[in-house]
């Protein structure tokens, strides 16, 4: 009886270990820095039309603030311990992460506009797109010359 017993106490203890030690291993699935921030779209692939809005939203945005956007991450609808962890319940929904905290989370059919306005909150972008002072630079360089060689043929 005393072996039954020994059985039963190191039989429930091993059980609980493993239950705990696969409780704890739950972790962020993204790979990505404790300080990077990312935007990450959630997409099935039956509602692809719903989620054009986000794709143009975050393509105008790389290309007026290139240096400023973070790295974009689309996840399939069957990745589904990704979607566990970000307790995704609806699709499209757009995420923005900075290592473990959520700063945006749009669940559902939103315009471009609204969606760049939260967007450009989040990232903190000014309405007007920086312009690189080396383009202006060019210009005015092009300019002068250009002001330079229609005064020699005067």
């Amino acid at each position: 009886m005393d072996k039954y017993v020994e059985v039963m106490i190191i039989g429930s203890i091993l059980l609980l270990n493993s239950c705990f030690s696969a409780a704890s291993s739950i972790e962020n699935p993204l790979e990505q820095h404790t300080d990077e921030t990312i935007t990450v779209l959630f997409s099935d692939s039956s509602t692809m039309q719903d989620e054009k809005t986000y794709y143009d939203a975050f393509l105008e945005l790389k290309q007026n603030y290139p240096s400023e956007i973070p790295s974009f991450l689309i996840i399939d609808a069957n990745e589904r311990e990704v979607i566990r962890y970000f307790n995704i319940e609806q699709f499209p929904t757009m995420l923005v992460i900075t290592g473990d905290q959520e700063d945006l989370r749009m669940e559902g059919i939103f315009t471009k506009d609204e969606i760049l306005t939260h967007l450009m909150e989040v990232f903190q972008l000014e309405k007007t797109p920086k312009i690189n002072l080396t383009s202006i630079e060019y210009i005015q360089k092009s300019s002068i010359s250009f002001i330079e060689k229609l005064d020699f043929l005067l």
